[in-house]
């Protein structure tokens, strides 16, 4: 006959919930049939709906991860690959293709010295300024060139001076972007948004090829250097990629730690009320787990040599 003071029983692996040989109860069998109980299923939901947004957002850095690690290889790639004709890589109607994107081109043709500031621009040092932009007309087509970076005026509403593109014959070497998306703000004269070729072609009634080239160099025909804006830092996704990699691991943690809170708490509370129920069996319980380790190591027994007996 069971009294009401006898401790909860059923564990899953020993039916008598007893160790063999041994007085303390096990209480796995008492745990999970709490969880089972409407209350604990309750905070099982909440825990696999936690666990579903960790793992959601988990997969979205991930993919972020994998995104910008590919853009740092195709860098690593092309920005320093051998110089290919414009016309190899841009052409109307089509954008960069992403195996094309920071390839280098080169060529030889004019700027049309219709020069536009691209506003709210970082610069080297992480300080904001213009973008200084012109159309060139180089193997038969049209593209949007980013000469370089100059800071704000006395305002940001203005920047401190508008460099003039170079007249006549120059070579341009660059990478190719695609480009921007449009912010659609209202236009400013002289002055873009975005480099977007959207944009780029109502502001200046240009037909334009899709995306844009960031310079390089720039050399005259008699080999000298024209002067050009301030030139933009080589790119680098650096501590960024990583930082999504952490956000990532730490997510999914997050699923493991949701479990963990909820079979923890459910853990205590059956360990109280067997110390309700029966306060000698809850110590019991409590004291399987250190049993092992708090048991002290057998001493091994000292081997009596030869010479031992002789001396005795």
């Amino acid at each position: 006959m069971r009294t009401t003071a006898e401790a909860p029983r059923g564990n899953l692996l020993v039916p008598d919930a007893r160790r063999q040989g041994g007085e303390q109860p096990y209480y796995a069998g008492g745990v999970l049939r709490l969880l089972s109980t409407k209350r604990w299923l309750t905070w099982l939901l909440v825990a696999t709906l936690w666990a579903t947004i960790c793992l959601v957002a988990g997969r979205w850095q991930w993919n972020r991860w994998q995104e910008k690690s590919t853009i740092q290889e195709r860098i690593d790639t092309n920005y320093d690959a051998r110089p290919v004709p414009f016309g190899d890589v841009l052409e109307d109607g089509r954008a960069p293709a992403k195996d094309d994107e920071w390839k280098q081109v080169r060529g030889t043709g004019s700027y049309l010295g219709d020069v536009r500031m691209v506003r709210n621009r970082p610069g080297p040092g992480g300080d904001f300024g213009y973008e200084t932009v012109d159309v060139f007309a180089v193997d038969g087509i049209k593209v949007l060139v980013d000469r370089g970076w100059v800071t704000n005026g006395s305002s940001a509403a203005k920047p401190s001076s508008v460099p003039a593109s170079p007249r006549g014959q120059v070579t341009v070497t660059g990478w190719v972007r695609p480009s921007e998306k449009s912010l659609g703000r209202p236009p400013v004269e002289g002055q873009l948004s975005s480099i977007s070729t959207a944009d780029a072609e109502k502001a200046t009634g240009e037909q334009l090829v899709d995306g844009y080239v960031r310079m390089r160099t720039e050399s005259m025909p008699d080999g000298t250097t024209p002067p050009r804006p301030q030139a933009l830092e080589r790119p680098s996704q650096g501590m960024a990629a990583g930082i999504n990699l952490s956000y990532a691991i730490q997510w999914w943690l997050g699923i493991v730690a949701g479990y963990a809170f909820v079979l923890m708490r459910a853990r205590r509370e059956y360990l109280d009320g067997l110390e309700t129920a029966n306060p000698a069996s809850a110590d019991e319980v409590q004291a399987q787990e250190g049993a092992t380790a708090a048991r002290p190591k057998r001493e091994k027994k000292r081997k009596q040599r030869i010479w031992d007996e002789e001396d005795e």
